[in-house]
Protein backbone atom coordinates (compact mmCIF):
# COMPACT_ATOMS: atom_id res chain seq x y z
CA UNK A 1 0.00 0.00 0.00
CA UNK A 2 1.20 3.51 -0.78
CA UNK A 3 2.56 4.94 2.49
CA UNK A 4 0.90 8.30 1.73
CA UNK A 5 -2.51 6.58 2.02
CA UNK A 6 -1.97 5.80 5.70
CA UNK A 7 -4.91 7.45 7.50
CA UNK A 8 -2.58 8.72 10.23
CA UNK A 9 0.24 10.06 8.05
CA UNK A 10 -0.39 13.26 6.15
CA UNK A 11 1.69 14.10 3.08
CA UNK A 12 3.79 17.17 3.73
CA UNK A 13 7.17 18.51 2.69
CA UNK A 14 7.50 20.19 6.06
CA UNK A 15 9.20 18.63 9.05
CA UNK A 16 6.44 17.33 11.32
CA UNK A 17 8.68 16.08 14.14
CA UNK A 18 7.24 18.65 16.51
CA UNK A 19 3.77 17.27 15.76
CA UNK A 20 4.72 13.60 16.04
CA UNK A 21 3.79 13.16 19.69
CA UNK A 22 0.28 14.49 19.05
CA UNK A 23 -0.01 12.33 15.91
CA UNK A 24 0.83 9.17 17.87
CA UNK A 25 -1.57 10.08 20.66
CA UNK A 26 -4.39 10.83 18.24
CA UNK A 27 -3.79 7.64 16.24
CA UNK A 28 -3.85 5.54 19.42
CA UNK A 29 -7.10 7.13 20.62
CA UNK A 30 -8.79 6.68 17.23
CA UNK A 31 -7.80 3.00 17.19
CA UNK A 32 -9.39 2.55 20.60
CA UNK A 33 -12.62 4.01 19.24
CA UNK A 34 -12.57 2.24 15.87
CA UNK A 35 -11.40 -1.25 16.85
CA UNK A 36 -13.43 -2.76 19.67
CA UNK A 37 -11.25 -5.85 19.97
CA UNK A 38 -8.13 -3.72 20.35
CA UNK A 39 -9.85 -1.47 22.91
CA UNK A 40 -11.05 -4.52 24.84
CA UNK A 41 -7.55 -6.02 25.03
CA UNK A 42 -5.99 -2.71 26.10
CA UNK A 43 -8.52 -2.35 28.93
CA UNK A 44 -8.01 -5.96 29.97
CA UNK A 45 -4.27 -5.31 30.09
CA UNK A 46 -4.67 -2.13 32.18
CA UNK A 47 -7.16 -3.70 34.59
CA UNK A 48 -5.09 -6.88 34.96
CA UNK A 49 -4.17 -6.38 38.63
CA UNK A 50 -7.60 -5.17 39.71
CA UNK A 51 -11.19 -6.37 39.79
CA UNK A 52 -12.52 -3.58 37.59
CA UNK A 53 -12.62 -5.65 34.40
CA UNK A 54 -15.02 -8.18 35.95
CA UNK A 55 -16.92 -5.41 37.70
CA UNK A 56 -17.64 -3.64 34.40
CA UNK A 57 -18.13 -6.50 31.99
CA UNK A 58 -19.13 -9.80 33.59
CA UNK A 59 -22.82 -8.71 33.93
CA UNK A 60 -24.50 -8.41 30.53
CA UNK A 61 -27.23 -6.21 32.01
CA UNK A 62 -24.84 -3.70 33.55
CA UNK A 63 -24.79 -0.30 31.83
CA UNK A 64 -21.19 0.83 31.40
CA UNK A 65 -20.51 4.05 29.51
CA UNK A 66 -17.09 4.45 27.93
CA UNK A 67 -15.59 7.64 26.53
CA UNK A 68 -12.21 8.40 24.97
CA UNK A 69 -10.83 11.94 24.73
CA UNK A 70 -7.48 13.50 23.93
CA UNK A 71 -5.73 16.69 25.08
CA UNK A 72 -8.07 17.21 28.02
CA UNK A 73 -7.33 19.59 30.89
CA UNK A 74 -7.31 18.07 34.34
CA UNK A 75 -9.97 20.50 35.62
CA UNK A 76 -12.34 19.29 32.90
CA UNK A 77 -12.06 15.59 33.72
CA UNK A 78 -14.45 15.61 36.65
CA UNK A 79 -15.01 13.30 39.58
CA UNK A 80 -13.82 9.73 39.84
CA UNK A 81 -13.82 6.82 42.25
CA UNK A 82 -10.50 5.40 41.09
CA UNK A 83 -7.75 6.68 38.81
CA UNK A 84 -5.32 4.70 36.64
CA UNK A 85 -2.21 6.72 35.72
CA UNK A 86 -0.60 5.15 32.66
CA UNK A 87 2.84 5.85 31.20
CA UNK A 88 3.12 5.26 27.44
CA UNK A 89 6.77 5.78 26.54
CA UNK A 90 9.75 3.86 25.24
CA UNK A 91 11.14 4.26 28.75
CA UNK A 92 9.74 1.85 31.33
CA UNK A 93 8.12 3.37 34.41
CA UNK A 94 8.95 1.93 37.81
CA UNK A 95 5.77 2.14 39.86
CA UNK A 96 7.83 2.49 43.06
CA UNK A 97 9.48 5.49 41.46
CA UNK A 98 6.02 6.91 40.77
CA UNK A 99 5.24 6.95 44.49
CA UNK A 100 8.60 8.54 45.33
CA UNK A 101 7.70 11.70 43.37
CA UNK A 102 6.85 14.91 45.23
CA UNK A 103 3.71 16.94 44.55
CA UNK A 104 4.30 20.01 42.41
CA UNK A 105 2.46 23.27 42.41
CA UNK A 106 -1.27 23.23 41.83
CA UNK A 107 -2.00 23.78 38.13
CA UNK A 108 -4.22 22.57 35.30
CA UNK A 109 -2.04 20.26 33.15
CA UNK A 110 -3.26 18.75 29.88
CA UNK A 111 -3.61 14.97 29.72
CA UNK A 112 -2.83 13.24 26.40
CA UNK A 113 -5.55 10.57 26.56
CA UNK A 114 -8.44 10.24 29.00
CA UNK A 115 -10.61 7.12 29.14
CA UNK A 116 -13.64 7.07 31.42
CA UNK A 117 -15.69 4.01 32.31
CA UNK A 118 -18.46 5.11 34.68
CA UNK A 119 -16.61 6.38 37.76
CA UNK A 120 -13.17 5.03 36.83
CA UNK A 121 -10.76 7.31 34.93
CA UNK A 122 -7.67 6.28 33.01
CA UNK A 123 -5.17 9.04 32.16
CA UNK A 124 -2.37 8.25 29.68
CA UNK A 125 0.76 10.32 29.17
CA UNK A 126 2.37 9.46 25.81
CA UNK A 127 5.90 10.20 24.63
CA UNK A 128 7.34 9.69 21.14
CA UNK A 129 10.72 8.51 22.48
CA UNK A 130 12.44 7.30 25.64
CA UNK A 131 11.58 10.32 27.79
CA UNK A 132 10.64 9.23 31.29
CA UNK A 133 7.27 10.83 32.07
CA UNK A 134 6.90 9.53 35.64
CA UNK A 135 7.12 12.96 37.29
CA UNK A 136 4.74 14.51 34.75
CA UNK A 137 2.22 11.70 35.17
CA UNK A 138 2.42 11.93 38.97
CA UNK A 139 1.78 15.68 38.77
CA UNK A 140 -1.31 15.13 36.58
CA UNK A 141 -2.68 12.47 38.91
CA UNK A 142 -1.99 14.55 42.01
CA UNK A 143 -3.63 17.66 40.54
CA UNK A 144 -6.66 15.64 39.48
CA UNK A 145 -6.89 14.15 42.96
CA UNK A 146 -6.54 17.61 44.51
CA UNK A 147 -9.06 19.13 42.07
CA UNK A 148 -11.63 16.61 43.35
CA UNK A 149 -10.92 17.80 46.91
CA UNK A 150 -9.92 14.30 48.03
CA UNK A 151 -7.92 13.75 51.18
CA UNK A 152 -4.15 13.55 50.70
CA UNK A 153 -4.06 10.35 52.74
CA UNK A 154 -6.39 8.68 50.23
CA UNK A 155 -4.16 9.48 47.23
CA UNK A 156 -2.33 6.16 47.20
CA UNK A 157 -5.59 4.25 47.69
CA UNK A 158 -7.37 5.93 44.81
CA UNK A 159 -4.56 5.92 42.21
CA UNK A 160 -2.97 2.95 40.42
CA UNK A 161 0.19 3.70 38.38
CA UNK A 162 0.70 1.45 35.33
CA UNK A 163 3.56 1.15 32.88
CA UNK A 164 2.20 0.41 29.41
CA UNK A 165 5.19 1.41 27.19
CA UNK A 166 5.18 1.33 23.39
CA UNK A 167 6.79 -2.10 22.87
CA UNK A 168 4.20 -3.87 25.05
CA UNK A 169 1.34 -1.92 23.41
CA UNK A 170 2.59 -2.83 19.93
CA UNK A 171 2.96 -6.48 20.90
CA UNK A 172 -0.71 -6.37 21.86
CA UNK A 173 -1.63 -4.58 18.62
CA UNK A 174 0.24 -7.11 16.46
CA UNK A 175 -1.58 -10.02 18.10
CA UNK A 176 -4.95 -8.35 17.50
CA UNK A 177 -4.12 -7.59 13.88
CA UNK A 178 -2.89 -11.17 13.34
CA UNK A 179 -6.18 -12.49 14.70
CA UNK A 180 -8.16 -10.09 12.51
CA UNK A 181 -6.12 -11.18 9.52
CA UNK A 182 -6.86 -14.85 10.26
CA UNK A 183 -10.59 -14.08 10.39
CA UNK A 184 -10.34 -11.91 7.25
CA UNK A 185 -11.61 -8.90 9.16
CA UNK A 186 -8.64 -6.50 9.25
CA UNK A 187 -9.33 -3.15 10.85
CA UNK A 188 -7.90 -0.41 8.63
CA UNK A 189 -7.24 1.94 11.55
CA UNK A 190 -5.23 -0.61 13.54
CA UNK A 191 -3.34 -1.65 10.40
CA UNK A 192 -2.34 1.94 9.64
CA UNK A 193 -1.51 2.63 13.29
CA UNK A 194 0.98 -0.25 13.31
CA UNK A 195 2.55 0.98 10.08
CA UNK A 196 2.79 4.52 11.49
CA UNK A 197 4.72 3.12 14.44
CA UNK A 198 6.88 1.04 12.11
CA UNK A 199 7.85 4.20 10.19
CA UNK A 200 8.59 6.10 13.41
CA UNK A 201 10.47 3.39 15.36
CA UNK A 202 10.35 -0.18 14.07
CA UNK A 203 12.04 -1.42 17.25
CA UNK A 204 8.82 -0.84 19.15
CA UNK A 205 7.27 -3.70 17.20
CA UNK A 206 7.54 -7.18 18.74
CA UNK A 207 10.44 -9.36 17.67
CA UNK A 208 9.18 -12.93 17.24
CA UNK A 209 11.62 -15.86 17.23
CA UNK A 210 12.58 -17.23 13.83
CA UNK A 211 10.62 -20.43 14.57
CA UNK A 212 7.37 -18.45 14.26
CA UNK A 213 8.37 -16.66 11.04
CA UNK A 214 7.95 -17.71 7.43
CA UNK A 215 11.10 -18.02 5.32
CA UNK A 216 10.03 -15.13 3.06
CA UNK A 217 9.77 -12.67 5.97
CA UNK A 218 13.27 -11.39 5.30
CA UNK A 219 12.96 -8.17 7.29
CA UNK A 220 11.82 -9.90 10.48
CA UNK A 221 14.54 -12.55 10.22
CA UNK A 222 17.18 -9.88 9.67
CA UNK A 223 15.95 -7.92 12.64
CA UNK A 224 16.25 -11.02 14.83
CA UNK A 225 19.79 -11.61 13.58
CA UNK A 226 20.59 -7.93 14.28
CA UNK A 227 19.58 -8.46 17.91
CA UNK A 228 21.75 -11.58 18.13
CA UNK A 229 24.72 -9.71 16.63
CA UNK A 230 24.22 -6.96 19.22
CA UNK A 231 24.42 -9.61 21.97
CA UNK A 232 27.46 -11.17 20.31
CA UNK A 233 29.09 -7.74 20.39
CA UNK A 234 28.96 -7.82 24.19
CA UNK A 235 31.32 -10.79 24.20
CA UNK A 236 35.05 -10.06 24.45
CA UNK A 237 36.92 -9.77 21.13
CA UNK A 238 33.71 -9.30 19.14
CA UNK A 239 33.38 -5.51 18.65
CA UNK A 240 30.57 -4.47 16.32
CA UNK A 241 30.96 -2.69 13.00
CA UNK A 242 29.60 0.84 13.17
CA UNK A 243 27.69 1.00 9.90
CA UNK A 244 27.05 -2.59 8.79
CA UNK A 245 25.59 -5.78 10.22
CA UNK A 246 28.71 -7.54 11.35
CA UNK A 247 31.64 -7.72 13.73
CA UNK A 248 35.34 -7.00 13.62
CA UNK A 249 37.51 -10.08 13.01
CA UNK A 250 40.70 -10.44 14.99
CA UNK A 251 43.11 -11.81 12.38
CA UNK A 252 45.76 -9.92 10.39
CA UNK A 253 44.48 -11.43 7.11
CA UNK A 254 40.81 -10.41 7.57
CA UNK A 255 39.16 -7.76 9.71
CA UNK A 256 35.40 -8.15 9.40
CA UNK A 257 32.59 -10.68 9.17
CA UNK A 258 29.29 -9.52 7.68
CA UNK A 259 25.87 -11.16 8.10
CA UNK A 260 22.97 -11.06 5.65
CA UNK A 261 19.70 -12.87 4.91
CA UNK A 262 18.83 -14.50 1.60
CA UNK A 263 15.39 -14.36 -0.06
CA UNK A 264 14.88 -17.92 1.22
CA UNK A 265 15.47 -16.88 4.83
CA UNK A 266 18.96 -18.40 5.20
CA UNK A 267 21.74 -16.72 7.15
CA UNK A 268 24.88 -15.87 5.21
CA UNK A 269 28.12 -15.16 7.07
CA UNK A 270 30.79 -13.62 4.82
CA UNK A 271 34.44 -12.93 5.51
CA UNK A 272 36.84 -10.97 3.30
CA UNK A 273 40.44 -12.19 3.50
CA UNK A 274 42.95 -9.97 1.72
CA UNK A 275 40.61 -7.00 1.73
CA UNK A 276 43.64 -4.67 1.88
CA UNK A 277 47.24 -5.12 0.76
CA UNK A 278 48.43 -5.42 4.36
CA UNK A 279 45.96 -8.27 4.90
CA UNK A 280 47.07 -9.85 1.64
CA UNK A 281 50.66 -10.12 2.86
CA UNK A 282 49.58 -12.80 5.35
CA UNK A 283 47.83 -14.80 2.62
CA UNK A 284 50.23 -14.46 -0.30
CA UNK A 285 53.39 -15.46 1.57
CA UNK A 286 52.51 -18.74 -0.13
CA UNK A 287 49.82 -19.29 -2.75
CA UNK A 288 46.59 -18.88 -0.75
CA UNK A 289 44.59 -21.97 0.13
CA UNK A 290 41.27 -22.10 1.97
CA UNK A 291 39.23 -25.05 3.14
CA UNK A 292 36.22 -25.85 0.98
CA UNK A 293 34.06 -26.94 3.94
CA UNK A 294 33.82 -25.93 7.56
CA UNK A 295 32.27 -27.78 10.50
CA UNK A 296 29.81 -26.18 12.92
CA UNK A 297 27.88 -28.18 15.53
CA UNK A 298 28.95 -31.42 13.88
CA UNK A 299 27.62 -30.39 10.45
CA UNK A 300 29.85 -29.84 7.43
CA UNK A 301 28.91 -26.68 5.55
CA UNK A 302 30.29 -25.93 2.08
CA UNK A 303 32.03 -22.60 1.65
CA UNK A 304 31.40 -20.42 -1.40
CA UNK A 305 34.62 -18.74 -2.49
CA UNK A 306 34.62 -15.70 -4.80
CA UNK A 307 37.59 -13.58 -5.80
CA UNK A 308 37.26 -9.91 -4.99
CA UNK A 309 39.49 -7.28 -6.54
CA UNK A 310 38.93 -4.05 -4.70
CA UNK A 311 39.66 -0.49 -5.83
CA UNK A 312 39.78 2.21 -3.15
CA UNK A 313 40.56 5.90 -3.05
CA UNK A 314 41.40 7.59 0.27
CA UNK A 315 40.39 4.30 1.96
CA UNK A 316 36.93 4.36 0.35
CA UNK A 317 35.76 1.57 -1.89
CA UNK A 318 34.57 2.85 -5.26
CA UNK A 319 34.83 -0.08 -7.71
CA UNK A 320 35.59 -3.78 -7.77
CA UNK A 321 35.34 -7.18 -9.42
CA UNK A 322 33.66 -10.29 -8.02
CA UNK A 323 34.44 -13.44 -10.00
CA UNK A 324 35.26 -17.15 -9.83
CA UNK A 325 38.12 -19.19 -11.30
CA UNK A 326 35.96 -20.08 -14.32
CA UNK A 327 36.49 -16.65 -15.89
CA UNK A 328 40.29 -16.86 -15.69
CA UNK A 329 42.39 -18.17 -18.58
CA UNK A 330 45.53 -18.19 -16.43
CA UNK A 331 46.29 -17.85 -12.69
CA UNK A 332 45.88 -14.33 -11.29
CA UNK A 333 46.15 -14.74 -7.53
CA UNK A 334 49.82 -15.60 -7.21
CA UNK A 335 52.52 -14.32 -4.92
CA UNK A 336 54.30 -12.70 -7.88
CA UNK A 337 51.18 -10.88 -9.13
CA UNK A 338 50.30 -9.79 -5.60
CA UNK A 339 53.71 -8.23 -5.03
CA UNK A 340 53.79 -6.52 -8.43
CA UNK A 341 50.23 -5.29 -8.98
CA UNK A 342 48.59 -4.57 -5.60
CA UNK A 343 48.95 -1.45 -3.48
CA UNK A 344 48.95 2.19 -4.59
CA UNK A 345 48.93 2.77 -8.35
CA UNK A 346 49.49 6.09 -10.11
CA UNK A 347 47.74 7.15 -13.30
CA UNK A 348 49.77 6.31 -16.39
CA UNK A 349 52.13 3.34 -16.62
CA UNK A 350 50.81 1.69 -13.41
CA UNK A 351 47.25 1.70 -14.68
CA UNK A 352 48.34 0.47 -18.11
CA UNK A 353 50.14 -2.50 -16.57
CA UNK A 354 47.00 -3.50 -14.66
CA UNK A 355 44.92 -3.18 -17.81
CA UNK A 356 47.35 -5.44 -19.72
CA UNK A 357 47.39 -7.97 -16.87
CA UNK A 358 43.59 -8.21 -16.73
CA UNK A 359 43.30 -8.45 -20.52
CA UNK A 360 45.66 -11.43 -20.41
CA UNK A 361 44.23 -13.37 -17.45
CA UNK A 362 40.48 -12.93 -17.96
CA UNK A 363 38.68 -14.89 -20.69
CA UNK A 364 37.26 -13.02 -23.65
CA UNK A 365 33.74 -13.90 -22.52
CA UNK A 366 34.25 -11.98 -19.27
CA UNK A 367 34.16 -8.24 -19.89
CA UNK A 368 36.12 -7.18 -16.83
CA UNK A 369 36.11 -3.51 -17.83
CA UNK A 370 32.31 -3.44 -17.91
CA UNK A 371 31.98 -5.27 -14.58
CA UNK A 372 34.13 -2.77 -12.69
CA UNK A 373 33.20 0.22 -14.87
CA UNK A 374 36.87 0.76 -15.66
CA UNK A 375 36.33 3.67 -18.01
CA UNK A 376 33.70 5.59 -15.99
CA UNK A 377 35.00 5.01 -12.46
CA UNK A 378 38.71 4.98 -13.18
CA UNK A 379 39.99 6.22 -16.53
CA UNK A 380 37.50 9.11 -16.88
CA UNK A 381 36.99 9.78 -13.18
CA UNK A 382 39.61 12.48 -12.73
CA UNK A 383 41.47 10.32 -10.19
CA UNK A 384 45.26 10.30 -10.31
CA UNK A 385 45.76 7.23 -8.13
CA UNK A 386 43.97 4.36 -6.44
CA UNK A 387 44.79 1.41 -4.21
CA UNK A 388 44.11 -2.12 -5.42
CA UNK A 389 43.91 -5.35 -3.41
CA UNK A 390 43.52 -9.03 -4.29
CA UNK A 391 41.07 -10.54 -1.85
CA UNK A 392 38.24 -12.99 -1.40
CA UNK A 393 34.64 -13.16 -0.32
CA UNK A 394 34.13 -16.48 1.45
CA UNK A 395 30.56 -17.21 2.52
CA UNK A 396 28.86 -19.76 4.73
CA UNK A 397 25.12 -20.41 4.34
CA UNK A 398 23.07 -21.57 7.36
CA UNK A 399 19.65 -22.85 6.13
CA UNK A 400 16.44 -21.31 7.43
CA UNK A 401 15.37 -24.62 9.01
CA UNK A 402 18.50 -24.62 11.16
CA UNK A 403 17.72 -21.10 12.37
CA UNK A 404 14.14 -22.15 13.22
CA UNK A 405 15.37 -25.10 15.25
CA UNK A 406 17.63 -23.02 17.49
CA UNK A 407 15.53 -19.86 17.90
CA UNK A 408 12.09 -20.60 19.35
CA UNK A 409 11.79 -18.27 22.34
CA UNK A 410 11.34 -14.54 21.69
CA UNK A 411 12.99 -13.65 25.01
CA UNK A 412 16.02 -15.92 24.55
CA UNK A 413 18.67 -15.22 21.90
CA UNK A 414 21.13 -17.75 23.28
CA UNK A 415 20.76 -20.22 20.39
CA UNK A 416 21.46 -17.60 17.72
CA UNK A 417 24.27 -15.94 19.67
CA UNK A 418 25.99 -19.30 20.20
CA UNK A 419 25.64 -20.10 16.50
CA UNK A 420 27.21 -16.78 15.48
CA UNK A 421 29.99 -17.28 18.00
CA UNK A 422 30.77 -20.75 16.61
CA UNK A 423 30.83 -19.35 13.05
CA UNK A 424 33.40 -16.77 14.13
CA UNK A 425 35.43 -19.43 15.90
CA UNK A 426 35.32 -21.73 12.84
CA UNK A 427 36.50 -18.91 10.55
CA UNK A 428 39.21 -18.10 13.05
CA UNK A 429 40.57 -21.61 13.46
CA UNK A 430 39.68 -23.62 10.37
CA UNK A 431 39.26 -21.35 7.35
CA UNK A 432 42.86 -20.85 6.22
CA UNK A 433 44.89 -24.02 5.54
Amino acid sequence: MNRHLNVFKFFSKEDRNYQLENDLTRAFAICLQEDNLFFHEVLKHLFNESNYYNQFFEDIDRNSEITVEIQKKVNAIGEFNHLFAVSLSESLMDCEDFWSQHPGTENDPIVDVVIRINDVVIIIEAKRNGVNCTAQLFNQAHNLHRQNKLAELDFKKSVTPIDLNWPSLMELAIKILSFEKATQNINRFLYDFIHLIKIHNYRWLPEPPISSLSSDNKKAIKRRIESAVQELGKIDDHPLLSNRLGIQFQKPWAQEILFSITDEGSLVASIYPGNTKSQGHFIFQNDPKFNTHIEIDGIEYPLEQIHHIKFTSFQRYFAGLFFTEEVLSSPLYTKKNFNQYTGRKKRGQDWKQIEVLFDNVFTQDYNWKKHCQWNDKIMNSGKNQFDISFGYEISLNIPFEKLKAIDNDKSDLTGLVNLLNRIVKAFNENLLK
